[in-house]
């Protein structure tokens, strides 16, 4: 019996020998960042980003204004809380335009 279960555990832990070799850990990954390129590109994905997300809050803001315009029912001041959403919508689309034209500067900037 205790012939049996030496072998076996012999067996079982040359049969674990080759988990060994894959326990290693890989080297870690070169730096995304290498250059002034990198960095640009790094920047026009922050602001793809931000401004995609800008204008869906401003569409979902302007959705907002247009529900509240339906619901006002002659209400002077939901109307003016729909005139107030449809303001903000319409800074948050200018922010987000004004972002592009700020990536764009930056960019030109680091390229010099």
């Amino acid at each position: 019996m205790l012939k049996k279960t030496i072998v076996a555990s012999v067996a079982l832990s040359l049969l674990a020998i080759p988990m060994l070799s894959l326990a290693q850990v890989p080297p870690p990954p070169a730096s995304p960042i290498t250059g002034i390129s990198d960095v640009i590109r790094v920047l026009n994905t922050f602001v793809a980003w931000m401004f995609a997300i800008l204008m869906v809050l401003a569409v979902i803001f302007i959705l907002y204004a247009a529900f509240l315009y339906l619901t006002a029912g002659g209400d002077a001041e939901k109307v003016s809380t729909a005139n107030k959403q449809l303001i903000y919508a319409a800074v948050a689309i200018g922010v987000a335009l004004i972002s592009q034209g700020v990536r764009i500067l930056v960019e030109q900037f680091l390229r010099a």
